[in-house]
């Protein structure tokens, strides 16, 4: 009887090991691209993303010079970073901003557009009495990009840019020199496609001239997940997103910092003054020409027990943040006022993340450092 030759498996040679290793990381690398996970195009100290994550934020306080002079101005990270992004879209560009009179900004829109790129710009039309912005949006017309204004007497203040449809931009600031050169602001930039298709279709309703209580409200959507947490949005006026802001202080179990540019919003500074009532730190820096303005809520929280200065900033000190607990972050174009919740179109973004707390706060030293040592300067 003859034996079967029994055979075993040979080694796998190192050439082939090596080669498969490789396949792995080059398909890897092709399903992250494809994801939309790509590295900000500007990084740097105001900058800090998030590991694994498509998030920067960006913060321009330390980056401001006082007094400002035009001929030294030094664009801030984020503005590059924001010019980076439209000159790298390659399908289409949605900006709403209360706001814009920035040449560089409209130059690289109308190249855009010139280069295939579908540009839309909504904006609020109070600010076309101010010959830059009427130059700017008149130079987007003449291109062709498709432009439209809110011509209602309640606010399009939305600060948002989407680019092919998977970055989204969004923060405080205004497309204007002011906003760029002399006041405190923070910009998130995020790139997540579902995020990004919310926000196109808040655009969307501009552009066909719904602004305000006209508009569609599509809430919920889908939160954001972050290695560390979470990110939630909501649109003005339809999400209610004063009781989400009472929620987050009312859930509060160690601290509350905030940073206003204006701050008219009762049930919000009840619920500070509640705070601060059970035992937690609450302190907060509000602009200085805001503070003793009709319906301020910086004498009452202030006699409630509230550390509340106004800042220092011999502009403006423009942010619209809270941050909890060194966890909750509550940030976007929505000032504390009735205005945002009730008329204006605003968003809101309520952000669970250490990591981005840890941001914040250090912004938001910065901001009670200049309030504590104001600056002086010409305007």
């Amino acid at each position: 009887m003859t034996k079967k030759r029994r055979t075993s498996a040979r080694p796998m040679d190192w050439r082939v090991a090596v080669l498969l290793l490789i396949l792995v990381v080059i398909i890897t690398l092709i399903q992250e691209f494809e994801g939309g996970d790509l590295p900000d195009p500007v990084a740097g100290p105001t900058a800090t993303p998030i590991p694994n994550q498509a998030l920067m934020v960006y913060t321009n306080t330390a980056e401001l010079v006082y007094p400002d002079v035009p001929a030294d101005r030094q664009p801030p990270q984020f503005y590059q970073a924001f010019l980076a992004d439209v000159a790298a879209a390659t399908q289409s560009i949605d900006i709403a901003v209360f706001d814009l009179d920035l040449p560089e900004l409209t130059e690289a829109l109308v190249a855009a557009q010139q280069r295939g790129v579908t540009v839309r710009v909504a904006f609020d039309d109070e600010n076309l009495e101010d010959a830059k912005v009427a130059t700017a949006i008149g130079a987007l017309e003449d291109a062709g990009v498709q432009v439209v204004s809110d011509q209602r007497e309640p606010f399009m203040h939305q600060k948002i840019g989407v680019f092919d449809k998977r970055i989204v931009w969004t923060g405080s600031w205004n497309m204007t020199f002011n906003d760029t050169y002399r006041n405190n602001n923070n910009m998130l930039r995020i790139e997540n496609r579902a995020m990004a298709a919310d926000y196109t279709r808040e655009v969307d309703q501009f552009i066909a001239g719904d602004f305000g209580t006209k508009k569609t409200g599509n809430a919920p959507f889908e939160t954001v997940t972050l290695p560390d947490g979470s990110l939630d949005y909501y649109f003005s006026p339809k999400d209610k997103s004063n009781a989400l802001i009472v929620e987050a202080i009312n859930q509060a179990r160690t601290q509350v910092r905030f940073m206003a540019f204006s701050y008219t919003d009762d049930a919000i500074g009840q619920a500070m003054i509640a705070a601060h009532a059970r035992g937690l730190s609450v302190a907060g820096v509000m602009e200085r020409q805001n503070a003793k303005g009709i319906g301020s809520e910086f004498a009452i929280l202030e006699d409630g027990g509230v550390d509340i200065l106004s800042d220092g900033n011999c502009y403006i000190m423009h942010h619209k943040t809270m941050i909890i607990d060194d966890n909750v972050v509550i940030t976007g174009s929505y000032n504390f006022t009735k205005s945002a919740e009730q008329s204006n179109d605003e968003n809101l973004l309520i952000i669970r993340s250490p990591q981005l707390a840890a941001q914040y706060l250090a912004e938001y030293d910065r901001v009670r450092n200049q309030a504590e040592n104001p600056l002086t300067c010409g305007r």
